[in-house]
């Protein structure tokens, strides 16, 4: 009831449940009636996501269950100076790619490349930069030729080469078949640290420049404004006000709920929390 009156496709992150085996996260996610779900591809669940259980997801997305998959992001970097360090985050990034095929998920979500030399050491920042574009044209090219959908994720520590929302435009200009996740809290930290007293005034306005129809994923949690706190709903961003706005721009994906409350307080809680930001 609650997706079909929003038009959106609510679900919750396997990221933050981590107390139970991955199979076992997905059935109680199931058997609350949500029937979206982002795999993600790290510790401790990776281990468990062999070829019987990518067999078993498949089945679920032919009954109905729709996937996307966060690709591997701890230790990963598609900017790093080191080639070898970019040689792991490319093989990583593809494993997701290719899982995502096989299961028939859809966006594969990807942190951007980074640079502790940001702001510091031009050269460097630069050559890193240059080494992310390209990688990064590289798993959309790859990712495309497989059916699958490459969605950038901001980040909001300025190091990242996708810190604002406003930056996305430049990226696709270069890469036209790239998507973006849009991550509601990450973009109200950004916001706040940049002194703007109507932060989720300014990011509507940067999701109107962007366009609706370039968003393939919305990551949904809280914080006060400080560090990405991953609170669902309390904290001070006006989630109403953002949902409101992409249900008025005819939104109609994924929007991916991220929050260790999920698994603290219960999945049901956390439903009656959503349906009241909803409706």
């Amino acid at each position: 009831m609650l997706i079909a009156r929003n038009h959106m496709n609510f679900g919750f992150s396997t990221f933050f449940f981590i107390q139970k085996h991955i199979n076992d996260v997905i059935d109680e996610i199931i058997t609350h009636g949500i029937k979206t779900i982002e795999l993600s591809l790290e510790i401790p669940h990776m281990p468990n996501m062999d070829s019987d259980f990518v067999q078993r997801m498949a089945a679920l997305s032919r009954d109905g269950v729709d996937f996307s998959i966060h690709a591997p992001f701890f230790e990963v970097n598609l900017g790093s100076y080191q080639k070898e360090i970019r040689q792991f985050s490319r093989k990583k990034t593809r494993i997701a790619i290719d899982m995502a095929h096989k299961i028939g998920a859809n966006p594969v979500v990807l942190h951007p490349g980074y640079t502790f030399w940001m702001d510091k050491i031009k050269d460097v920042a630069d050559t890193s930069r240059s080494y992310f574009m390209k990688d990064l044209q590289d798993i959309v090219s790859y990712a495309t030729r497989r059916g699958v959908t490459i969605a950038l994720e901001q980040i909001p520590m300025h190091f990242f080469f996708f810190y604002d929302l406003p930056e996305f435009p430049i990226l696709r200009e270069t890469i036209p078949d790239l998507a973006m996740t849009f991550d509601i809290g990450h973009a109200y930290v950004t916001k706040r640290a940049k002194k703007i007293e109507d932060p989720e005034g300014a990011i509507i306005e940067d999701l109107k420049t962007i366009g609706i129809r370039n968003l393939s994923d919305v990551h949904l949690h809280n914080n006060k404004g400080k560090r990405d706190e991953h609170l669902f709903p309390d904290g001070n961003i006006d989630i109403k006000r953002i949902l409101v706005f992409l249900k008025k721009e005819g939104y109609t994906g994924k929007v991916i709920i991220e929050s260790y409350e999920m698994e603290r307080n219960g999945i049901p809680l956390v439903l009656e929390k959503l349906y009241s930001l909803a409706h």
